[in-house]
């Protein structure tokens, strides 16, 4: 049986058809639309699946994507697949003598994930929805300097030349979803490397609550084996609350609220909010790897962007992407220090290495607890 066709926006041509082509290569690729909410108009009627971008290392989360969060919630959507990709931008201009206006068509996010070529051309970057459609308003005469597009796009096609194929800032990649309308969400769990589970609670600040701290006492005590561990990986922030999506062992709100705290609307869980057949934070540890060794090279590490964040924690395969680094600090101090605690207590199974570094840090841990923990900064131009 054929593989199914899967619909992103920009169809094939797009960083988000570059994404797919590479993550499924056999699989036919088609176009939702030319912005990224076409995905989920289309999804009301048509069962997918689709892959849009969620996330950057340096713009934060994807703003035509916060749907994505918000039909986890209404339980309209479910997540099948969640990966991380390199994301490169080529320099394309027509043949010739450039225009030299200073501008630059290219999706917004280029902005920020090419921040540095833009100072560089001293030039300004002249907004539109995807980079396909950049290159087709060049293409029919806008007078720009060129435009930054998906590898692939305007290579050997006439009148047009690839100028450069390194513009983008160091450590720059996106995280990209496949989803489908939760009509047509069926699984075979034997295939199920990981469920994926929605939180939304008050928004985080220098300290968590008291509600928010007995959830992740119980979230955490349910964990015997770090293999298994829920991995808090995105924390979407929304006007007075926060919306955590966890990846790991499968979820119930029965097993971490009591009963007064089911009947309150302080903190909501979204059960089987999809499943993946591998581990988000497994894969983006081995891109790290082979790309961004910065981003591993230390047991604490924060990537900090434009009003963005990523926390890791390498040695326990901890990534957690976020908005502002105050706002996210608390938590993932919290979290780590939880398991210490649970380490210490010998009822935590973990491997030798983690072991090794559970061994190498008790002595900070005991004397400051959730404090001893010293981030290095990682900028989002690598510098």
């Amino acid at each position: 049986m054929p593989p199914k066709p899967i619909f992103c926006p920009g169809g094939e041509s797009s960083q988000s058809g570059s994404a797919v082509k590479e993550r499924y290569p056999n699989a036919p690729i088609k176009s939702c639309g030319d912005k990224i909410p076409d995905a989920l108009s289309m999804s009301e009627t048509h069962d997918g699946p689709f892959v849009i971008p969620i996330w950057n290392s340096h713009a934060g989360e994807v703003k035509a994507a916060a749907y994505v969060w918000d039909t986890i919630q209404d339980a309209k959507i479910k997540m099948t697949d969640a990966w991380a990709k390199t994301i490169d931008f080529w320099f394309v201009r027509r043949t010739g003598v450039p225009t030299a206006h200073g501008k630059i068509g290219s999706v917004v996010v280029a902005g920020t994930q090419c921040s540095g070529f833009f100072q560089r051309q001293n030039a300004t970057l002249e907004k539109c929805d995807l980079t396909t459609v950049a290159f087709d308003k060049y293409r029919e005469g806008m007078a720009w300097d060129g435009v930054l597009v998906a590898p692939g796009q305007g290579e050997n096609e006439a009148g047009f030349e690839v100028v450069s194929k390194q513009t983008a800032n160091p450590n720059n990649f996106t995280s990209f979803v496949r989803f489908v309308p939760s009509r047509a969400f069926a699984v075979n769990r034997a295939e199920i490397g990981s469920w994926l589970t929605g939180v939304r609670m008050r928004a985080f600040g220098v300290s968590l609550g008291d509600a928010e701290q007995t959830f992740f006492d119980e979230l955490l005590g349910l964990v015997k084996d770090l293999k298994d561990m829920p991995k808090l990986v995105f924390v979407f922030n929304r006007d007075a609350k926060v919306g955590l999506l966890f990846e790991g062992m499968e979820l119930h709100a029965g097993d971490l609220l009591d009963a007064e705290q089911l009947e309150s609307d302080e903190i909501s869980i979204y059960e089987n909010a999809g499943a993946t057949a591998k581990l988000y934070t497994t894969e983006l540890n081995g891109l790290f790897d082979q790309n961004f060794h910065a981003l591993i090279q230390d047991d604490f590490i924060i990537h900090s962007g434009v009003g963005t964040c990523l926390f890791a924690c390498p040695p326990l395969g901890l990534y957690t992407h976020g908005y502002q680094v105050e706002m996210v600090e608390p938590v993932v101090r919290f979290y780590i220090s939880k398991l210490f605690e649970l380490w210490d207590d010998e009822v935590l199974k973990c491997t030798p290495a983690q072991a090794e570094f559970f061994a190498r840090h008790k002595e900070a841990w005991l004397e400051k607890r959730s404090e001893f923990m010293q981030f290095k900064v990682v900028s989002a131009t690598g510098v």
